[in-house]
C-alpha cells in the first residue's frame, strides 16, 4: 500500500513539472511599464503569436539585415563587407528573384532598409566599434529599383554625424554609437542606435534630402537588449527588433511594439515587449518590415559556430494577436 502511494506521488510531481517546463517554452510579453524592470513578464501569449517558419534563404543572403515590402515585392540586403546589391526574395520560398546592383556605392556596413512615396532608402550606418565618421544613407528612386529591366541604380548620399558624439575611440561592441535600425515618417527619417554600453536606444531624426547633416537626438528608451531593426505600419504603431544576451552563449530575441497610432515618438506612447524565444531556435534577428495589417516579416542572419549551425532564414508574425 505505501509503495502504490509513493508510486502515485511521483506521477503527480512528474506530470506537475511537464506542465511547468510547457509553460516556460511558451512565448512570453510584459506589457506598457514607464522605465519598468523588465525582469518580470505578466502575462503569457499564445503559441500563434510565436514566430512562423517561412523558408530558408539562400546561402547569398547569409547575412541578411534588412527587410522592406517595395511595390508588393520583399527586399533585403546583407551587412557590411557585402557586395552592395539588393535582393528581391520570394515571400513562400525564400529564393532571390532579383538582384540589383548599387554601382555608385560600396557596403561599408549596410544594415537596415526603409521607403516613402518615391524612394527607397539603405542605412549605411553599422558602427560596431563606434569610430566611424563616414556615416551615411543611401537613397534610391523606386521606379528604377522596381524596373525590371534594370540590374542596377545609382544612389543619392544622406551623410551625417551623430549630434551628441564627441568619442570616436575604437572599441568593439562597447559603443553607444552603432545603428542597425531606421523608419521613414513624417518626412523624415528615424534612426534608434544600437547601444553596447547601456543596452538603450536613442532616437535621432534626419532630413530625406541629399546632404550632410547632423543627426538631432529626439529621446532615449531602456530597450533592455539591442536594437537591430525598426518599422512603422500606416497606422503609426512602431515596432522594434532585438536581442538581448542572456548569460554566455546566450540570447533571447524580442520585440518592442509601440501601438499610440499616429505618434513618431515612443515617448508617452503604450508599449508592449514581447519574447520571441531563443537565438539558438531563431537565429541573429536582424531585418523586420511590416506586411499587410499587423502582419510583420523578420529575417535572421546565418549563426555560424563549432557548438551550432543555423541557416538564414524568413520568418512571419500576426502582432494582432499580442492584444
Amino acid at each position: 500500500m505505501i509503495k502504490l502511494r509513493a508510486l502515485f506521488l511521483l506521477i503527480i510531481v512528474f506530470v506537475s513539472l511537464q506542465k511547468i517546463a510547457a509553460q516556460q517554452d511558451t512565448a512570453r510579453i510584459i506589457p506598457e511599464k514607464v522605465n519598468s524592470d523588465r525582469t518580470k513578464p505578466d502575462e503569457e501569449v499564445k503559441n500563434r503569436l510565436k514566430p512562423h517558419l517561412v523558408a530558408k534563404l539562400p546561402s547569398v543572403l547569409n547575412e541578411t539585415s534588412g527587410l522592406a515590402i517595395v511595390g508588393g515585392q520583399l527586399w533585403t540586403l546583407n551587412d557590411g563587407g557585402n557586395e552592395a546589391a539588393l535582393y528581391q526574395i520570394d515571400t513562400a520560398s525564400g529564393r532571390v528573384m532579383r538582384r540589383v546592383m548599387v554601382s555608385n556605392a560600396r557596403n561599408i556596413d549596410w544594415e537596415s532598409l526603409t521607403q516613402d512615396d518615391s524612394s527607397i532608402y539603405i542605412g549605411d550606418f553599422g558602427n560596431n566599434y563606434g569610430s566611424r565618421k563616414n556615416l551615411r544613407i543611401l537613397k534610391i528612386a523606386k521606379y528604377n529599383l522596381l524596373n525590371p529591366a534594370n540590374d542596377s541604380v545609382e544612389a543619392g548620399f544622406i551623410s551625417f554625424a551623430f549630434a551628441d558624439q564627441v568619442d570616436f575611440s575604437s572599441r568593439l561592441n562597447q559603443t553607444n554609437f552603432d545603428c542597425e535600425a531606421f523608419f521613414y515618417c513624417n518626412d523624415s527619417l528615424h534612426l534608434f542606435s544600437k547601444n553596447w554600453a547601456d543596452q538603450q536606444t536613442r532616437h535621432y531624426v534626419l532630413p530625406t534630402a541629399a546632404g550632410t547633416y547632423r543627426a538631432c537626438l529626439l529621446e532615449t528608451f531602456n530597450a533592455d537588449g539591442l536594437i537591430t531593426d525598426a518599422a512603422i505600419n500606416r497606422k503609426g504603431e512602431i515596432v522594434l527588433l532585438g536581442y538581448k544576451n542572456t548569460g554566455g552563449k546566450f540570447w533571447n530575441c524580442f520585440l518592442w511594439i509601440f501601438r499610440d497610432a499616429g505618434s513618431n515618438r515612443l515617448a508617452g506612447n503604450k508599449y508592449t515587449r514581447i519574447e520571441l524565444g531563443s537565438a539558438l531556435n531563431l537565429g541573429q534577428t536582424e531585418g523586420l518590415a511590416f506586411g499587410e495589417g499587423e502582419r510583420i516579416w523578420i529575417s535572421s542572419e546565418r549563426i555560424s559556430h563549432s557548438w551550432v549551425h543555423l541557416p538564414a532564414r524568413l520568418f512571419k508574425v500576426d502582432l494582432s494577436k499580442s492584444d
